[in-house]
Order: C-alpha cells, then structure tokens, then sequence
C-alpha cells in the first residue's frame, strides 16, 4: 500500500502541462501523398523468402552491401518481366507502362533541423549493381531531393497551402514526364530488427507497386533431411488493383521470391568481379602427307 506522502511527492516533481508545435513539412508531404493515393484500391501480399544465400555472400564479399540495396535491385529485375505491376494510368485513363524501372528508396539523412526522410530514386535499377545502388543509398546525405520535396525544400511556405500538397501530387501522379524523374516503384523498410515475425503494411501512395521490408527473422527449414536455421524476410506487396489482376501479382511475387532466394543480384555483381579467362589457343593444323610417288610401269616391247 502506497503512502500518501510517496504520492504528493511524486506529484509535485512533474510539471503539467502540453506542448503545441507546428507540423513538420516532410509530415505534410506525407499526408499529401497519402490522400493521393487514396484513389487506388489496395491489393496487398505477404511473402517471405529465403535470404540466407544472399546473407552468406554479403558477409563472404570484401565489397559494402546493403540489404535494402539488394531487395531495390531484386524488385527491379522482377518487375522488368512483369512491367504491368508498376504500370500506371495518365489523364485520359491510358495504361501507361515503361521499359525500365526506377525504385524510389526512402533515406534518413541529417539536416540543419535534425533527421529527415528524404526520397532517393535509382534511376535503371534493373540494370543496376548491388555495390553502386548501397554506395548510392549509403552517400544521400550529399544528394539533392526530387519532385515537389525539392520544390518545397526552396519555398517551405508551400505546404502550409491548403490543397495545395494534393493538387501538385495528383500532377505528379499521372503526368508521365515526372513518373519518369520520381519512378514507379517504392522499396521501404519498417526499420523492425530483432523482433521476431514482423510484416508492414503501407498505405497507397503516389507508386503503383510498394514493397514494405519487414524483419528478418529465423526459422527452421529442412534440407536433404537436415534441419537448419535459414534466415527469413518478411515482405509486404502493394499493388494497384484498379490496374493489376490476381494472377499477374502472383507471378510477379513467384519470381520476386525466387529471385531473392537465388541472390541474382549478387550473383550478377560476382560474375563481373570475376576475371575473365584468356582465350584458348586453337591447336595448330597439322600438316598435310606428302603424296606418295609411284615409278610408271614400264610398257612391254612390241
């Protein structure tokens, strides 16, 4: 049983009270994108694959990854054979869909005010290669924003304009020459880590197709009747279901699985560290036999 003194006391140290401070811009960017992209219906999946290959390889190799990195170029190359998953309508309601695929990866940066999210596209990330994508991702601080976070970066006022933030992003939305500067895919992490199995969902957003990177957690698996711990991710697969059917966001999850799973992306930047082998010489042709001669058979007098 408490005392009463105990209970006055602790009273008195704490001060009352509540503090109001202005929202911070990049919230307000949020919000915007958000109401934005509640025109989409959301079809979402939940996935794991295995990353214990690409996990081994990472630690094995001299060369700095990231693991973010790694899923932004694996999601690439499976959307490039899939480009309907991150297609997306215009103005007039034409299904847009383009032949490369740009991921736009959310960063922490530091900045005069303090930490900031700011949003970084790799530009061609299907062609691109683990080690330059992480060196990208890991250097942001020194990068520029893009879009309207650039825009509102030189006028801050502008997003204290009301209606404002959601006009300029439904442009941005359907205008296929800025879908070509911002991307069509987004790649976040929920920043959960030690925390067991742990799945994020995203709301829509200004991207047509959003993977959401959950924790990687153990599990058993059975290989070749041995029991080993495998290292397991958690991902969240959002898609527009105004523009992607069932079965095209299944495909598109298979491969994205098997594309992890096998570490194609880390296998493509291995093979092109490799040294490639010197030409064989083709062997010398022998020389051709001498025919052999013959003395004419004497001809028989007449």
């Amino acid at each position: 049983m408490r005392s009463e003194g105990t209970t006055t006391a602790k009273t008195a140290t704490r001060i009352r009270g509540v503090e109001i401070h202005p929202l911070p811009a990049d919230r307000r960017l949020a919000i915007g994108a958000a109401r934005t992209g509640h025109r989409r219906t959301p079809l979402h999946y939940l996935v794991t694959a295995d990353v214990t290959t690409a996990r081994r390889i990472m630690a094995m190799s001299p060369d700095t990854f990231s693991l973010t990195a790694f899923i932004a170029v694996s999601v690439a190359r499976a959307a490039a054979e899939h480009p309907t998953v991150h297609a997306y309508r215009d103005w007039r309601g034409r299904l847009v869909t383009h032949h490369h695929v740009d991921v736009m990866v959310p960063v922490q940066t530091q900045t005069e005010p303090g930490h900031r999210i700011v949003p970084h596209v790799v530009t061609d990330a299907d062609l691109g290669d683990v080690v330059e994508v992480s060196t990208q991702l890991l250097s942001t601080n020194d990068s520029p924003a893009y879009g309207i976070e650039r825009l509102c970066d030189r006028l801050p006022g502008l997003t204290r304009v009301p209606g404002l933030l959601r006009a300029m992003y439904t442009v941005q939305d359907r205008s296929v020459r800025l879908r070509q500067r911002t991307g069509t895919v987004a790649v976040t992490t929920t920043g959960m880590r030690n925390v067991g199995e742990t799945f994020g969902i995203a709301m829509p957003a200004l991207m047509p197709l959003q993977v959401t990177v959950g924790s990687v957690c153990s599990a058993p698996h059975r290989t070749s009747n041995i029991i080993e711990q495998h290292e397991i991710l958690n991902l969240t697969l959002t898609f527009d279901h105004y523009v992607v059917e069932e079965t095209e966001a299944a495909a598109f999850a298979t491969r994205l699985c098997d594309t992890i799973e096998h570490a194609e992306a880390l296998q493509a930047h291995i093979a092109k560290k490799r040294p490639s082998q010197p030409p064989v010489p083709a062997p010398a042709p022998e020389p051709a036999p001498e025919p052999e001669t013959t003395s004419p058979i004497p001809r028989p007098a007449q």
